[in-house]
């Protein structure tokens, strides 16, 4: 969603350029996770933290983007514009800490499975695919955003609210279940 918005606001390239630093972290995190499945896996404590560390992250980035005053006119694309939309998406995409336990279950799910050796050249390849496949999706964001700007003004004038309120939602879920499992531990 912050792609669209970047896309809506700045321009599909830029909203691209975040895409690709995006999906750069989605590399590391997708290899971070299968690398250490064992490790991970293993400690449900490390997990809790993870997810105790991302609500407070999730809440202030939804907070910044209910709170972000909205320029209806794109600023024109440049080179500079770029490398800030590709640094923004490696910064965006490094607050996300969810997906390291996902990725942890999922290598675990398609190790049990007999569908991935946990080899580092395997683990290597599905990060990359993993990448690759963050990246087209990132882009298809990118677009979207062009698409909203030019169907409804009044839509990209509330984007970012939008946003806001989709990471004020995830933090909200994380924090219930987070909640649940301090109550289901007995703490």
């Amino acid at each position: 969603m912050s792609i669209t918005e970047a896309s809506i606001q700045r321009g599909v390239r830029v909203g691209i350029f975040m895409g690709a630093g995006a999906a750069l972290v989605e590399f590391i995190q997708a290899y971070i996770g299968l690398a250490f499945f064992h490790l991970l896996s293993s400690d449900p404590k490390m997990e809790r933290t993870i997810v105790m560390v991302c609500i407070p992250i999730f809440f202030t980035i939804g907070l910044y983007y209910l709170l972000k005053k909205n320029s209806l006119i794109p600023q024109p694309s440049t080179k500079a514009a770029h490398a800030i939309g590709f640094a923004k998406g490696v910064v965006l995409g490094s607050f996300n800490l969810l997906i390291i336990p996902y990725y942890v279950f999922l290598g675990g799910l398609l190790a049990s499975s007999g569908h991935i050796n946990l080899h580092p050249d395997n683990i290597a390849f599905f990060a990359a695919g993993v990448a690759f496949g963050s990246f087209l999706a990132f882009y298809l964001y990118a677009r979207l955003g062009v698409l909203i700007r030019k169907k409804s003004d009044r839509l990209s004038r509330y984007a970012s609210k939008i946003v806001g309120l989709i990471f004020i939602a995830i933090a909200i879920s994380q924090a219930i279940r987070y909640y649940k499992e301090i109550l289901a531990l007995g703490f």
